[in-house]
Parts: structure tokens; sequence; C-alpha cells
């Protein structure tokens, strides 16, 4: 879909096999004098079926709460932030939510994966905030790049070399944390991001690149299309986990 001219927008996410979608996202578009604001975000919660479910929509409410303000702040002429700064305060709003809500009955543990993109187009640049085991890609004519790094325990062996790529994928471990918004002094990743026309950026939850390697992904013209594919590819496979993938790219 086009929420703006030159800027293509898709987003798909299935329960799969599950009882209940844990994962959420959002993709949001701000039209400001300046130009176009757009919020693309996944989460995976954790923490039980209803806990999971709340965490995830709770951490990017918030962030979406923090990206309407900013641009609030842009319409009424106020200097500029930059973009990390803007993400890393969303980050951090969205920690204190979240970390509220575990602290009520029955909600104890609870926590989410966040993959976020603040992106400005009069910038052509964006911000990406991250924590948990989501992903995010730079896809384009050049191929398909991985931005972030898992914060799992696997990851973390795989990276020590204790464990070797095959033996990751197959470990009992592979779906425990090291880093989640919710535990304790949560600590995020921000990186920048700069498009150049035909090149994008693609988030995914765990469920989709668990089972669908990203050495077979497809990012074609029709990017709505693409996604809907790699998902059906995901179930078609299993659909053990929730699956969820949106991605922005520039015309």
């Amino acid at each position: 879909m086009r929420l703006a001219p030159r800027f293509q927008v898709a987003a798909v996410s299935h329960v799969g096999r599950r009882q209940n979608n844990e994962d959420f996202h959002r993709v949001l578009h701000l039209s400001l004098p300046q130009g176009n604001l757009f919020l693309l975000a996944v989460a995976d919660g954790m923490g039980g079926v209803e806990a999971g479910e709340w965490a995830s929509k709770v951490a990017i409410e918030a962030l979406s709460e923090a990206a309407r303000a900013y641009g609030e702040h842009l319409k009424e002429g106020r200097p500029a932030v930059g973009l990390k700064r803007v993400m890393e305060k969303a980050l951090t709003l969205a920690q204190r939510r979240v970390e509220k809500e575990a602290a009520k009955p029955g909600r104890k543990g609870m926590g989410t994966t966040l993959t976020a993109l603040l992106y400005a187009d009069w910038l052509k640049e964006g911000a990406l905030g991250h924590i948990g085991d989501s992903r995010a890609y730079l896809f384009g004519p050049r191929g398909l790049r991985r931005l972030t790094e898992d914060h799992s325990w696997v990851a973390e062996r795989l990276k020590e070399g204790v464990l070797t790529r095959t033996e990751a994928e197959r470990h009992p471990y592979r779906n425990l944390l090291t880093r989640a918004l919710g535990l304790p002094e949560a600590r995020f990743d921000l990186l920048e991001v700069r498009l150049a026309p035909g090149e994008g950026v693609l988030l995914v939850t765990d469920g989709l690149y668990g089972l669908v390697p990203e050495e077979e992904w497809r990012l074609g013209k029709d990017l709505q299309g693409s996604l809907e594919a790699l998902v059906a590819e995901a179930l078609r496979r299993g659909g053990d986990d929730n699956v969820t993938a949106v991605a922005l790219r520039v015309e």
C-alpha cells in the first residue's frame, strides 16, 4: 500500500498454529510540514498467552504515542530533535509502560521484543531501535543485509564460537532472551539508517526466520505480495509460532 508518494509499505501478521497472536505490529504515517514521518514496529510478547499479547501491544502503543508527540512537536515549529534521540526516548517510555504492567497481578515475568524504525523522508534517514530477537533487514538492489543482532543466549554462544549455526537453530535454549522490554535495566541498540531509491527496511519476528531462512527471501516489486508469500511459506513449513513482517521501501 502507498501511504505517501514514493513510498511503499506492507504488513502481514498471522497467528500460525498458536491459539493467540502474541505478536503486535504497527505502520504509522504522519504527514508533517517538513514531509513524511513513518513508524514501523514489530514486537513479540512473552510471559504467557494473555501477558505476552498485552506486553507487545503496550510497547508498540507507547512507541506510537512518542512518534505522534514528536510529530506535534515539529508541527508547532519547535526545534528539531535527532531521530536517534526520539527513538531512545520512545523505547524508554515503552520500557516504563511494560514494567508497570508487569507489576500487576498475573503478569509477573511479562516482556516483549521490540524492533522499530522511525524514518523521516525530508532527512532521507531513519533511526532503528532494537531489543530482543525480532530482526531488521536492509533490502534493495544489492540484496538483503541484517541490521540487528539477536539478544539471545544462542546468539551469544554463536558469536563466541561455542555453537555452530546449525546447532543454534536446533538448541533447546534458542528462544531464551538475554535482553527484552520488561526485564530490569533493559538496554536498547540504536542505529542510523539511510535509504536510497529502491532500498527499504524489513522488520520480522522469529516466527518467519525460524522457519524460512533469509537466503530464501525474495522481495519483489509488489511488496505486500512478497511479504504474504513469505508468511505463507512459514505456515506451509509448520507455522508453529506467530509470524509477522512489516516493510517500507523508497520508490
